[in-house]
């Protein structure tokens, strides 16, 4: 893997970056979401926030996983893509009820940054990582390329 960066000890393939990036986002958000929890703030506000970070970010990402790296995973780590899918769809849910129901800690509010967090490390240590030992050095180009190309549309 020629294009390799370094962030927080771990190595990336220059393809995956931009998903990279959008989890540092992700795990920004989830940390506010517990510092709210923790701080006891009013958990009516941030329904609207956790709507608008589903739509704004993690609808695109989601997609843009399960279009260029589950197909990876899925030829040579079917259980990490079953995973991958899975917890996509169990936060897509957790989101659904945050906006279904009243807005409480206790609630599915309270458990969306610990889902969102969990998944991301997921990723980042496992199906990543896997996906970048699966894919040759052209199949990684061209899912770079595809990555880049949505996420500068964006």
């Amino acid at each position: 893997m020629a294009d390799l960066w370094l962030r927080g000890g771990m190595t990336r393939s220059a393809a995956l970056e931009p998903l990279s990036h959008d989890h540092h986002e992700g795990l920004a958000f989830a940390a506010r979401l517990r510092r709210a929890r923790r701080d006891g703030d009013d958990p009516v506000p941030l329904v609207a926030e956790v709507a608008a970070f589903w739509r704004d970010h993690l609808v695109p990402h989601f997609a843009d996983e399960e279009a260029f790296v589950l197909p990876v995973l899925e030829d040579g780590a079917a259980p990490l893509a079953a995973q991958m899918v899975e917890e996509h769809r169990q936060i897509r849910a957790l989101v659904e009820r945050v906006a279904a129901e009243a807005p409480t800690w206790g609630g599915p509010l309270g458990e969306v940054a610990d889902a969102l967090a969990a998944h991301i490390r997921f990723e980042e240590r496992e199906a990543f990582p896997a996906a970048e030992r699966l894919a040759d050095a052209d199949a990684l180009a061209r899912i770079g390329h595809q990555i880049h190309d949505t996420h500068s549309h964006r």
